[in-house]
């Protein structure tokens, strides 16, 4: 079986549960979809990292999220994903989403620095 057809079986993300299609991945002996879960946990960096590093509020960890994600091979979907759920916020697809609108970087809380607020001006 194909990589890309094996990635097509992945839940892409969001809330709630998700029923995965009944493909041959998947279904059959419980060894069979162990080993696929095994497959895919060594490939996506959502799965061997901290989960919580894709909701960071440090942009320096929100950074290493987008560096991260650019190594995945599902992040078009994923972004494609993200826009269609209009996802509120975290990094989706290698794009950070607050209010759930892709923006250029996050903005740390606080105050912002001087040197921003005199470039804003």
């Amino acid at each position: 079986m194909r990589l890309t057809a094996l990635l097509d079986t992945l839940p892409q993300g969001g809330s709630g549960p998700w029923d995965p299609p009944q493909h041959p991945a998947t279904s059959g002996t419980g060894s069979d979809s162990a080993e696929f879960n095994r497959i895919m946990d060594t490939l996506l960096p959502c799965r061997t990292n901290d989960p919580e590093l894709w909701f960071a509020e440090h942009s320096t960890q929100v950074e290493q999220a987008k560096a991260l994600c650019r190594t995945c091979p599902l992040i078009e979907g994923c972004l494609a994903g993200a826009l269609e759920r209009n996802e509120p916020w975290g990094v989706w697809g290698g794009e950070v989403f607050v209010d759930g609108a892709v923006v250029a970087r996050k903005r740390g809380r606080g105050r912002p620095r001087k040197s921003e607020s005199v470039a804003a001006a």
